[in-house]
């Protein structure tokens, strides 16, 4: 396994949802975060794993791969391309871009993350932001899947953005603060922004 890349990932995964917590610069987030997808994802299959793109394929088998992949990149792509590949113009991603917000960042976190956790240990803040998001996006949660959601989140999807994040916020602190959690081996408790070796 190339140790390195997978740093590399966790570097931009851990800087991204550090940003992203403290409310901070929603394209920057955007940006690391889908650098650490496109790079974990590979090394989440290779460990074995079944990446999130994996799960998406077999749950809508009427959704390609490129098309996924389109889904997936389609803001991160506009905010790193001025131009289309092999000389096909300037992009025109005014329209798109006016219609990103911070929201699109939960589903690159969550994929980002969810990789991740096949190669490596999860820092909490991931772990948090992992039950998190499912209690805002319930519908994405395996049905067969038991997590105290409401009691951790109580009326999540109802709240504005801001209390949105403030709860997962308290939610992470709380974690934190738990020895049990926190010397679990399935919990990386590095910082989110770390130093390259």
């Amino acid at each position: 396994m190339a140790l390195r890349k997978v740093e590399a990932a966790r570097r931009q995964l851990g800087s991204a949802l550090a940003l992203y917590l403290q409310d901070h610069d929603p394209v920057s987030v955007h940006c690391l975060a889908g650098g650490g997808c496109e790079l974990i994802e590979y090394y989440a299959q290779k460990a074995g794993g079944e990446p999130f793109s994996s799960h998406a394929l077999a749950t809508f088998p009427d959704l390609d791969v490129r098309e996924l992949r389109r889904l997936q990149r389609q803001y991160w792509n506009a905010f790193k391309h001025a131009t289309h590949p092999h000389g096909g113009g300037e992009r025109e991603d005014d329209d798109l871009l006016a219609a990103f917000t911070d929201e699109q960042n939960d589903h690159a976190l969550f994929i980002g993350w969810y990789d991740y956790g096949m190669v490596e240990a999860l820092p909490m803040e991931a772990q948090v932001h992992q039950i998190w998001y499912f209690a805002l996006h319930p519908e994405k949660l395996n049905p067969d899947q038991e997590l105290p959601l409401e009691m951790l989140f109580p009326d999540l999807r109802s709240r504005p953005r801001g209390e949105q994040k403030r709860m997962l916020n308290v939610q992470i602190g709380k974690a934190k603060s738990v020895a049990d959690f926190m010397n679990d081996p399935k919990t990386d408790r590095r910082p989110l922004i770390i130093d390259w070796p």
